[in-house]
């Protein structure tokens, strides 16, 4: 599917989706209640709204012996555990590389072989190969194809013990790993070398707290401590909405808001999330922007001095970078962001593609120093950029087709986006939210 996106000021507000890391999070944890635990043994699930990644979880926690059953109320499901009730053969995370991380340890604890495939980009990350040391280290058998990629056969069950892990690459194996372990007969302790995304293990403590597990850890969070013979406990949960969903649409209100107008408020966003993505307010700031904060909501407003170049470090929270370059894109002078390493295997090879796709825009990105990403600004911060290719490419990447069309509402022409489905990875609304705060 093409998107047509016209340059426009943008002024509205919106509510932000729900946050698809806690959902799945959340989603696993309720899969692994036991449901004998008590006659009213059911999760409650507030505000989980449905995007291709949550959607591919609560189909995994179904084939693994959950029952789910839809409130009454939109976006509240309910969930009896039920852990290894079914035996499959084979579970499919569609293109998520959270549910492959975090349900590839937690399908390691049935003592039947399950084979774990996708389709799509995650077929071409590879996904599988820095799992496989510390699952057998815990006990499992895991196989997989040359490369690392999926699909992979894992079995069991984890015996608890030592177990040393990777963390420069990603945090959600890690997750995936704190989440098994508590079903372990033995107690683990599990040694981090190089923990990136940190905020996400943050979230994942946070949701097993919600649900009776307990773990402790070092304050850098190079080692945990996992109790074994742990029973998940049922919960009522609320989902937090999506600061990397919003992400973009905040930085529309800095970039494209309408001049003097209110700004774009994006409503359901906590102010005290543990998301790592809530320091686009950080790199907002940092740029200039107009930023005010009440309660839930966030309003951004474009300023009419415009924005200035800044310096902002995205290792721990790689997400943003779609939406930083957008930012960057209208300020004056040099941007310099760092952190490109962890964008290797994304959906895409995002920091090449953000570069690509850029240029197309007519902005300037060098990649050719290490770890860094240089944005050269427009000279004139309330000028428009001038295309040189008006027809983009998502390359199935939700966050470039997102920051694209944030970059594009202020261009000199209308823009095309190709692959503008692959928002519904993440936030299935988008583009009826961006058409809703351009103004006519």
């Amino acid at each position: 599917m093409k998107e047509t996106v016209y340059p426009s000021a943008v002024q509205g507000r919106i509510v932000a989706p729900a946050s698809k890391s806690y959902a799945q999070r959340a989603l696993a944890a309720a899969l692994l209640v036991p449901d004998s635990d008590n006659p009213a043994g059911w999760s409650e699930l507030r505000n989980m709204g449905l995007c291709n990644d949550t959607s591919a979880a609560l189909d995994v926690i179904r084939h693994l012996g959950a029952e789910v059953r839809y409130g009454d109320n939109k976006g509240t499901y309910y969930v009896e555990g039920g852990f290894l009730k079914h035996k499959p053969q084979e579970l499919n995370i569609g293109e998520s590389g959270l549910a492959t991380r975090l349900f590839t340890p937690i399908a390691a604890q049935s003592p039947v072989p399950v084979t774990i495939t996708g389709h799509g980009s995650i077929l071409k990350r590879p996904v599988a190969s820095s799992m496989a040391e510390p699952l057998r280290d815990l006990g499992a058998a895991i196989s997989f194809t040359g490369g690392g990629f999926l699909p992979l056969t894992v079995s069991g069950p984890l015996c608890g013990g030592l177990v040393e892990v990777d963390g420069s690459l990603s945090s959600q194996f890690i997750t995936g790993l704190l989440m098994a372990l508590p079903l372990s007969a033995k107690d683990t302790r599990i040694v981090v070398r190089s923990p990136k995304s940190v905020p996400y293990l943050a979230m994942t403590l946070e949701v097993l707290r919600a649900f009776g597990i307990r773990v402790s850890h070092a304050a850098d969070y190079t080692e945990f401590r996992v109790p074994g013979r742990q029973r998940y406990q049922a919960a009522l949960y609320n989902i937090e909405g999506d600061w990397s969903g919003a992400s973009c649409l905040l930085v529309a209100g800095a970039v494209a808001g309408a001049p003097g107008g209110q700004g774009v408020t994006v409503d359901n966003l906590n102010p005290r999330s543990l998301q790592a993505d809530r320091a686009i307010v950080e790199a907002l700031e940092r740029a200039g922007a107009s930023v005010d904060s009440r309660g839930h909501l966030l309003t951004v407003r474009r300023r009419a001095e415009g924005l200035r170049g800044f310096e902002f470090d995205a290792t721990d929270c790689p997400d943003l970078f779609p939406a930083l370059a957008a930012l960057a894109t209208f300020c004056r002078g040099m941007t310099v962001l760092r952190g490109t390493t962890r964008l290797t295997h994304k959906e895409s090879d995002r920091a090449a593609t953000i570069a690509a796709e850029f240029a197309k825009l007519g902005v300037e990105i060098d990649l050719s120093q290490r770890d860094t990403m240089i944005v050269r600004g427009l000279s004139d911060p309330n000028g428009l950029l001038t295309v040189r290719d008006a027809l983009l490419d998502s390359h199935n990447d939700h966050r470039i087709a997102m920051a694209t069309a944030v970059a594009a509402l202020r261009a000199n022409r209308p823009v095309v986006i190709d692959g503008a489905t692959a928002v519904d990875k993440s936030y299935p609304n988008f583009w009826n939210d961006l058409k809703n705060i351009c103004l006519k």
